[in-house]
Formats: C-alpha cells, structure tokens, sequence
C-alpha cells in the first residue's frame, strides 16, 4: 500500500462535483445507506450522517459557506475497497472570499463501486467564521 498523489478517478470527479458546486454529482458515490462520520466535529456540530439523503441534505449547506478549490499534498492509499487520503484543501469563505486552507485525512471504504463508510477528520475550526 505505498501511497501515491494521484486520486482514484471515481473521487476526483466526485471532487470536481464539489468545485462545480454540484452536490448531487458529488453524493453520487455514495450508497444509498451510506454513513459519513466527523469525529472532529465541535461539541453540537453534526458528528454523523445516515444515509444518502442525510449526507445530500447536509453537503447541500456546504456551497453557501465556502467554494471548493484545488487539493494539494495529496496522499492517497488504496487496498481493495479501502482507500485512506491525505490533503490540504484550498477554499474560499463564500462571504467575503477569504481563503481557508482545510487538513483533510479521509477513510474510504466502498463496496460495489459506491461508498459505504466515510469518516472524515476534517480540522473544522477555519470554518467557524464562515
């Protein structure tokens, strides 16, 4: 599993979605059932998602807060279904186009060519002003 800095196509189109602003285009890897969990997430802050709908719904705030931008430092470990990926995103806070530079450490498990299980270490403190 050495890693590499290149994103499976699946999630880099999934990725384009998000920069696009096309929720839809990017909740399409997921499983109808899907959970998608933030385990930094604030005290209060949504630290769980069920469901394809759940995860639509809340991805769906996420184009009034900020706009998607480049990845970069990317690291990318794939085994079978199981895909680990490092980054640093590069976004602006949609209110007053100030940058926000997010860590990112992803775990990614598919079944079937659709994410079942997304757990997703985010630093979410750049966000708290947006």
């Amino acid at each position: 599993m050495s890693p590499t800095s290149a994103l499976p196509n699946w999630f880099a189109s999934a990725i384009a979605a998000l920069q696009a602003n096309n929720v839809d285009g990017y909740v399409d890897i997921y499983a109808p059932d899907a959970v998608h969990e933030f385990p930094f997430a604030p005290a209060g802050g949504v630290s769980r998602l069920t469901g394809r709908d759940a995860i639509t719904n809340f991805m769906g705030q996420l184009p009034q807060l900020i706009r998607f931008g480049s990845l970069t430092d990317v690291r990318v470990r794939e085994a079978g279904d199981e895909l680990i990926i490092e980054a640093t995103g590069h976004h602006r806070r949609t209110s007053d186009d100030t940058p926000i530079e997010l860590s990112y450490v992803w775990f990614i498990t598919r079944q079937d060519g659709q994410v079942t299980h997304f757990r997703d270490y985010m630093n979410p403190l750049p966000l708290s002003a947006a």
